[in-house]
């Protein structure tokens, strides 16, 4: 078993080389999208899933899955200056953020939202990316629902007034937190 997050790596996931099979984080969605879906997903260029390893090891730890899309303006409580006409801002989607059971509560989590933060920035300096953006999974009930909103805001993110579930975080606010 583990015991330094020095000798962690995030990898883009690879079927070939990352052994999702043991992988369980007690969310049978999570866990069954990196088991069936990830891997086709990413090869027809829908997603793209970034895993957590040991070095040396394959098996998976935790893993975060994103993709690009678009934002309705309406959906925000005031408009951004400078927003297109056509009122759909550039965003990406974290799809899901899961570790492994045994690894919980080790800041496995933490290092995947700093991994995507990373690649955000990336993209938005490529293409234009105007914020994140997700869905807080309500699978496991009002308390679970509550505990991963609130993982979620640890971070910065804030609820959309017209969907409580779902979440964003500006750019500008992930490059002030990465001092970028």
């Amino acid at each position: 078993m583990r015991s330094e997050l020095a000798d962690l790596r995030i990898e883009q996931f690879d079927p070939s080389k990352h052994d999702r099979a043991a992988f369980s984080c007690g969310v049978s969605r999570l866990d069954n999208f990196l088991r069936l879906s990830a891997k086709k997903q990413q090869k027809d260029d829908m997603t793209r899933v970034y895993v957590v390893v040991e070095n040396g090891e394959s098996g998976i730890l935790g893993y975060h899955a994103i993709n690009l899309g678009v934002m309705n303006i309406d959906l925000l409580e005031k408009r951004p200056r400078n927003a297109p006409a056509h009122g759909e801002l550039p965003v990406l989607f974290v799809g899901q953020i899961a570790v492994s059971d045994q690894f919980q509560g080790r800041g496995i989590g933490s290092i995947l939202m700093a991994h995507v933060f990373a690649k955000a920035v990336a993209i938005a300096d490529q293409a234009g990316c105007f914020a994140l953006v997700l869905d807080v999974m309500s699978d496991g009930g009002d308390e679970a629902f509550g505990k991963r909103k609130n993982w979620y805001r640890s971070f910065g993110f804030q609820e959309f007034p017209s969907n409580s579930a779902r979440m964003f975080m500006t750019m500008k606010q992930v490059r002030l937190l990465l001092n970028v």
